[in-house]
């Protein structure tokens, strides 16, 4: 399959926050014809990166999430790594910021496992030097 790139990631994004949107709706979050979301939609399900469409449940199972803090290797920068984690259906949301750390980013998993497996990829990643793993025990203010 070929890599992922901006309108499929924002179409996997899209649909993980509400996979009942319908084509029309896709293709006008994404800027393109309903024909050619429905195309790329065909090619992610046949390439196995979209799986199944399913139902989350609003309580009872929520999901495990931790902040990975990472610096960067000497050298690299947001340019570098981010587009790898783009790529990682864990990863929700990552900021770039200032001091020890260059980047904080939200992923969510099913388990402590997934987590663990997560953390070691992106710990691979060429251009992250260092990653540390902070796990969200429970969320008390959220604006968003």
């Amino acid at each position: 399959m070929k890599t992922l790139d901006d309108v499929d990631r924002k179409l996997i994004a899209l649909l993980q926050d509400n996979a009942r949107l319908s084509t029309v709706a896709l293709a006008k979050a994404v800027g393109l014809s309903r024909s050619t979301v429905q195309e790329r939609l065909q090619r992610l399900e046949s390439a196995g990166t979209i799986a199944q469409y399913t139902v989350r449940l609003g309580s009872g199972d929520d999901p495990l999430r931790a902040w990975l803090l990472l610096r960067y290797a000497e050298g690299f920068s947001c340019d570098d790594v981010v587009p790898l984690l783009a790529e990682l259906a864990q990863v929700r949301l990552a900021h770039s910021v200032a001091g020890e750390t260059d980047l904080m980013v939200l992923v969510e998993t099913r388990s402590p496992g997934e987590l663990a497996d997560v953390r070691e990829r992106v710990a691979g990643f060429k251009g992250v030097d260092d990653v540390t793993t902070v796990p969200v025990l429970r969320t008390v203010l959220d604006r968003l």
